[in-house]
């Protein structure tokens, strides 16, 4: 059997082999013709579409714009302006003929911005303001460093702020104060005037930012810094005048008491204070105790008896006018003193008496004892110092009620008070 059908068997068994040889062969021709063909089918469609951009598409473009062309140079040609310059810029990229026919058509706005965007600054600023766009305008000299052409810009509009702004970051200090002025803004125009070397005009100018105002806790500040620009500027005359009204709404603000003292000194004044102390220097250095300050206080109120016998008047008391020897002498000044001290019924143009001074030493006492203005009429002085008695209290509050009628009438009462109060110690100004 081997032998009949074994040569045969060989020749389909090699047939067979060769075949599936041949097949592969086939099949990776075929696999490398694929790889070929595709870089090759992929370079004839670049070259088809660089042919066709270069031909056809390229012709019809060309006949696109110069339709575009035809169409925005036919509405030109009709007064179509507008019309025009749309197509010059969105179609045809042309912002320049595009900018020129938005100003010929009165369309500033967009004339305005496209001359901007193409950096041709003098026609955008023209347009802007053609269109009474005066911000833009301004910005654009602003962006160019032309401060002062921004300023006249702002001022034509009425902006006299802005305008001032610019003119004094330009260096025209002068024109800086004058549309701060006009703006109302007479602080930063006195500030100019200052910088500029014109401390009188500085002074006068200040003064129109507190025209008709009286001294508050919102316009004190001010008040202050006025008062001072006049004492520098030489005119303490009207600086005093100032300090006075801001002594009147406020007495322990700031230095003013001492301001007043020092602006008002007179050559009298300081030959009877030679070789003697106020009651301001005795609190000013804290060297009392409420034990002498109460010794003290009630020597002054007999020393005050002795002094209306020789005619003294009524309503000039304060800690700055009252003074001591080495002697323990009670010397009295007559400058005019801080509102702190002044009589509520004085303030009034109503005449002072005896019950004007009472309520300046209840005031006085207070500060002795306290060492300042700080709770008059709201605190108890026992309260703010330790170690004194009830009493006092009682001494201080009706020496400053407001009517004069509900405070003691006169000295001898408050002595006699005294000692009803302290009947039970050996001294007026020991503690309970």
């Amino acid at each position: 059997m081997l032998l009949k059908y074994g040569p045969s068997l060989l020749a389909v068994t090699g047939a067979a082999d060769m075949s599936a040889e041949v097949e592969k062969a086939k099949t990776g021709i075929s696999a490398l013709f694929v790889g070929l063909l595709i870089p090759v089918v992929i370079v004839l469609i670049f070259i088809i579409v660089m042919i066709y951009r270069n031909t056809i598409g390229k012709k019809r473009k060309t006949t696109l714009i110069e339709d575009y062309l035809n169409e925005a140079e036919g509405l030109e040609n009709s007064g179509q302006y507008v019309s025009a310059a749309d197509i010059y810029e969105n179609s045809l990229g042309n912002l320049k003929k595009a900018a020129a026919l938005y100003e010929k058509g009165a369309d500033y706005r967009k004339a305005a911005s496209l001359y901007d965007l193409l950096g041709e600054n003098a026609k955008a600023k023209e347009m802007y303001e053609k269109d009474g766009n005066i911000d833009d305008s301004a910005e654009v000299s602003i962006r160019e460093g032309e401060y002062e052409d921004a300023a006249r810009l702002y001022d034509k509009a009425g902006k006299k702020q802005d305008a001032a702004l610019l003119m004094e970051r330009a260096g025209r200090g002068l024109a800086a104060v004058r549309a701060y002025r006009e703006a109302g803004d007479y602080r930063n125009a006195a500030r100019m005037l200052e910088e500029e070397g014109f401390a009188t005009e500085a002074v006068e100018m200040f003064g129109l930012l507190l025209h008709g105002k009286q001294p508050d806790a919102s316009s004190i500040q001010d008040f202050y810094s006025y008062a001072f620009k006049l004492e520098k500027a030489g005119n303490t005359e009207k600086a005093l005048e100032v300090y006075r009204e801001i002594d009147k709404a406020d007495p322990a603000y700031k230095d003013v008491s001492e301001r007043l003292q020092a602006l008002s000194p007179s050559v009298e004044v300081e030959e009877d204070l030679a070789g003697k102390v106020t009651i301001r220097g005795f609190i000013r250095s804290g060297s009392m105790d409420p034990k002498n300050s109460i010794k003290l206080w009630l020597q002054i109120l007999k020393s005050l008896q002795t002094a209306y016998k020789n005619g003294r008047a009524y309503g000039l008391l304060s800690p700055d006018n009252i003074a001591v020897d080495s002697q323990n002498r009670i010397f009295f000044l007559n400058k005019q003193p801080s509102a702190a001290y002044v009589a509520p019924e004085k303030t009034k143009d109503i005449e002072p008496d005896v019950r004007a001074d009472v309520f300046s030493m209840g005031v006085i006492l207070h500060e002795m004892l306290t060492g300042s203005l700080e709770g008059l009429g709201s605190t108890r002085v026992a309260d703010l110092v330790d170690g004194l008695p009830d009493w006092l209290d009682e001494l201080v509050i009706r020496c400053i009620r407001k009517v004069r009628e509900d405070r003691y009438q006169s000295i001898e009462e408050i002595l006699a008070d005294i000692k009803a109060l302290s009947k039970d110690r050996k001294d007026p100004g020991s503690s309970a």
